[in-house]
């Protein structure tokens, strides 16, 4: 069990990453303003409706990934 969750958890977070690398290069390449990648994570920028799904998802997903973890070190220390 604790070898499948430590699996799945490193599931969940690589595809978390993937997922805001996918959103984060759409807009870039949609808007070139590479310098509005680096802005995200603090300013608003203007996202397209697809950006915004790939990137709260994959936020929700690392942020999945790091509560399993934390469920995986109480349980199984």
């Amino acid at each position: 069990m604790d070898t499948t969750l430590f699996w799945i958890e490193k599931g969940v977070l690589l595809a978390g990453i993937i997922m805001v690398l996918t959103g984060i290069t759409q807009y870039g390449r949609r808007s070139h303003d590479w310098k509005g990648v680096v802005t995200m994570f603090y300013r608003r920028i203007p996202m397209s409706v697809s950006e915004y799904k790939w990137y709260r998802l994959g936020i929700a997903l690392l942020v999945c990934a790091v509560v399993l973890r934390i469920i995986v070190l109480t349980f199984w220390p």
